[in-house]
């Protein structure tokens, strides 16, 4: 229990001290209010977190195997929670409202319900750390305690780079240095990409937070395109793509280019997308733009691809995700990108295992007695983990069901239903907004296509639901609440 509450309060206190920042911005901009308020709010969360850490810092604090799952799942239902405290006092918002906005924001889901154009800066900063942090937290739990414990059948081997050890979960924070310094690295990269292409200061560090965690959440209103050109489009492109990529292969990525792919075909595989479905929405954008300049419209097309396959749904315009079919979208947004990365969905790794022991089972048939290993890359996928996959596979299958079925009964029609479903379990909330059509747009509060903020108070604590068990990878919910093992403990 102990080491329950360590995990929570070192999540809480370090989510607390990003509102530093934002208070910064606060002051710049003259509202010495709001910055007094960001500055007792989140001190209250330091405060907080440092008298549990200070009340168990004389005994053991040890995570068992099923008390880690247990924190982990702690801390994505708490740190909304904390987080909706913050967007009640400071935003103003509901309570149903600031839990959904804390909790899309958390989940790196990108959906959001704040007006844009009448939210202080500051708290829009704010908004965009706390995707930041989700990120990172997204990248512990999966390194961490996920594929320890083989969620999802998650290949733990990798850990190895960056821990020094495969099959062991950890909660030493020590551990952690090593993906948040390639996590800062890369955000700072993104920031001083965007802002030598032109990008507002402020808007350039708000939108490398985002890019980086391959959220979606835009701090201004209006288009991208008026506030990022080409250059910065494909800067966006860029970081999206780079936080894609598994966090274990960015360094080999850059030391041994050469032998990179045929180690790890996930990445040859997530990028040969990013060219296939950038090539087909530079074809849709030339056709429908009347034969526009080549140069915008291939940084356009690249930056809608890896928004896609990178879960986070930022397009350049209204309208441009829209021009592919929506089951194609849906496709790739499900599918995600690497394992060991922020993205949401099914990830590439599983669909190509899935694919692999459907191929052998079928060759069986003709040839029963045969047999043959299953490899992706360097990694031999064993039947254990094969089962895992499949399971994984179809629970979220079923959580896609159940969730459409909810948004259906509670906020829209079926082909919206479905839509709002995967887009909030492959944690890509724009995209749904992206995908709403012309006749519905212009009526936010309609009960075909509903916008975020229209939506009823049980279709967002649904949507709630759906992106945490998104994040989650799904299995260690269920995992959690085997109650016959808690009943013997």
């Amino acid at each position: 229990m102990l080491g329950i509450l360590h995990v929570l309060a070192v999540a809480v206190a370090g989510l607390c001290a990003l509102v530093v920042p934002a208070v910064l911005f606060a002051i710049a901009d003259g509202m010495r209010d709001l910055a007094m308020s960001m500055l007792l709010v989140g001190s209250l969360g330091v405060f907080s977190a440092l008298m549990v850490l200070a009340a168990i810092s004389g005994f053991k604090r040890r995570l068992g195997r099923a008390s880690g799952y247990l924190a982990l799942v702690a801390v994505w239902i708490v740190l909304p929670v904390f987080a909706a405290v913050s967007f009640k006092t400071l935003a103003g918002l509901s309570w149903m409202d600031a839990w959904f906005e804390a909790a899309s924001a958390l989940t790196t889901s990108g959906s959001s319900i704040l007006a844009r154009e009448t939210t202080p800066q500051a708290i829009l900063f704010w908004r965009s750390s706390m995707e930041w942090y989700g990120g990172f937290i997204s990248l512990v739990s999966i390194i961490h305690v996920l594929a320890p414990g083989g969620f999802g059948g998650l290949p733990a081997g990798d850990r190895r780079i960056i821990t020094g050890h495969a099959s062991n979960m950890t909660v030493n924070l020590g551990e952690f240095r090593e993906v948040l310094g390639q996590y800062v690295l890369m955000t700072l990269i993104v920031f001083v990409g965007l802002m030598l292409t032109g990008v507002n200061g402020p808007f350039a560090a708000m939108m490398a937070m985002v890019t980086i965690a391959t959220g979606g959440f835009l701090p201004f209103d209006g288009a991208l395109e008026d506030h990022a050109g080409p250059l910065a489009q494909l800067v966006l492109a860029g970081g999206l793509a780079l936080g894609t990529v598994s966090v274990f292969w960015r360094r080999r990525m850059l030391r041994s280019p050469r032998h990179f792919l045929t180690v790890n075909p996930e990445t040859g595989l997530i990028v040969l997308a990013i060219l296939a479905v950038a090539l087909l929405y530079a074809a849709r954008i030339f056709a429908v733009s009347g034969g526009a300049d080549l140069g915008p419209i291939l940084a356009e097309s690249l930056l809608t691809s890896t928004s896609l396959i990178a879960t986070s749904g930022i397009e350049s315009r209204p309208g441009v995700i829209a021009l592919t079919p929506d089951v194609i979208v849906l496709v790739i947004v499900l599918v995600g990108g690497g394992i060991y990365s922020t993205t949401g969905g099914v990830k590439v790794y599983r669909i190509v295992a899935m694919a692999v022991h459907s191929g052998r089972e079928l060759n069986r048939l003709i040839y029963p007695n045969s047999v043959t290993n299953l490899r992706f890359g360097r990694h031999t996928i064993d039947e254990e983990s094969m089962r895992a996959i499949w399971t994984y596979f179809a629970l979220s299958m079923l959580i896609i069901a159940f969730a459409s079925l909810a948004f259906t009964l509670s906020a829209a029609h079926f082909e919206g239903g479905i839509t709002m479903a995967v887009a909030f379990f492959a944690n890509a909330g724009p995209v749904y907004e992206a995908m709403i059509p012309l006749a519905y747009a212009t009526d936010p509060a309609n009960d075909v296509w509903p916008q975020f903020a229209a939506m009823s108070a049980s279709a967002k604590l649904a949507a709630i639901a759906v992106m945490t068990l998104g994040r989650l990878e799904v299995m260690v919910v269920f995992a959690v609440l085997n109650v016959r093992y808690w009943m013997t403990r």
